[in-house]
């Protein structure tokens, strides 16, 4: 079967970025997390491109995007998006963000309220913690690599570019953030050790980190004019659960739950969930695609 994606590139704020587009209608963009890149929307797009124009970049650092030494705050990452929608032409537009994604697309939502009419998040919280909160033992256990990520990046990066196989098949295909231990094929799993084996990409996915336990936890404090956007937040039951709680702080109007037997990986581990959601959540845009 023929891919109903077409690959591009564009000069994004200072940097090459890399982006899929498929589909026609109202404009939907599709933002991944960490380890992965746009591949992780492949099972989606072909159900929501029948009725959406859907936009899925590698975000800042990963993919096939180019990697800068700076920038990895997620309102940055949230301007570059801002910056592609509007070389695209795009003037509103409804997101969905996965893993660090989702923490894009509430700065993308936060900061440009009149682009961003409907936000759909998968297995993520708007922010690490805030500045001057203590992180609950019980989350941060949970979230353990993040401060090996994020505490000492290049450090870490040094450790974990010596085999990149191997540390990325520790959240691919464990269950530790799994429900089943074969959600990914030996194809898909090359696919992400691929593009995290351009050099940089594993510095700049942990700068991701580094700024989400700093730059981002300010920002998050400061956050405190709530969205009024409808938003609907799934976790993964076997990862985060339901997080409607960690949206409610943030957002006037938060609908979801948790996703039976599923992990962190939400878009690939249950497809037809999002897929279902998704048609659902965004369907009063449709009419004006």
């Amino acid at each position: 079967m023929s891919e109903v994606w077409t690959h591009h590139q564009r000069r994004v704020n200072g940097f090459r970025m890399h982006y899929v587009t498929a589909g026609q209608g109202y404009p939907l963009v599709l933002l991944h997390g960490w380890p992965q890149s746009w591949y992780e929307w492949r099972k989606i797009i072909p159900a929501l491109a029948e009725h959406y124009t859907l936009i899925a970049p590698d975000l800042r650092g990963l993919g096939d995007s180019e990697k800068p030494m700076t920038g990895y705050d997620k309102r940055t990452l949230a301007a570059d998006v801002t910056e592609l929608l509007a070389q695209l032409g795009h003037e509103r537009v409804g997101v969905i963000g996965h893993d660090w994604g989702g923490a894009v697309a509430f700065y993308l939502a936060y900061d440009q309220r009149a682009l961003v009419e409907r936000l759909m998040i998968l297995d993520m919280v708007p922010g690490l913690i805030k500045a001057g909160d203590a992180f609950p033992l019980e989350f941060a256990l949970k979230i353990n690599h993040v401060f090996f990520h994020g505490g000492n990046p290049d450090w870490a990066a040094m450790l974990v570019s010596q085999n990149v196989d191997a540390y990325l098949r520790r959240f691919l295909t464990t269950l530790d953030f799994n429900y089943r231990p074969n959600v990914f094929s030996e194809d898909e799993i090359a696919e992400y050790v691929r593009v995290n084996s351009i050099p940089g990409s594993i510095r700049a996915g942990f700068q991701w980190y580094a700024a989400g336990l700093r730059e981002d936890a300010v920002n998050l404090a400061n956050a405190t004019e709530k969205l009024t956007i409808p938003v609907a937040a799934y976790g993964g039951a076997s990862f985060l659960g339901d997080i409607r709680a960690y949206w409610q702080a943030v957002a006037e109007q938060v609908e979801g739950e948790a996703v039976a037997e599923c992990g962190h990986f939400i878009p690939e581990e249950q497809p037809d969930f999002v897929i279902d959601a998704a048609r659902r959540f965004f369907a009063p845009l449709r009419a004006r695609g």
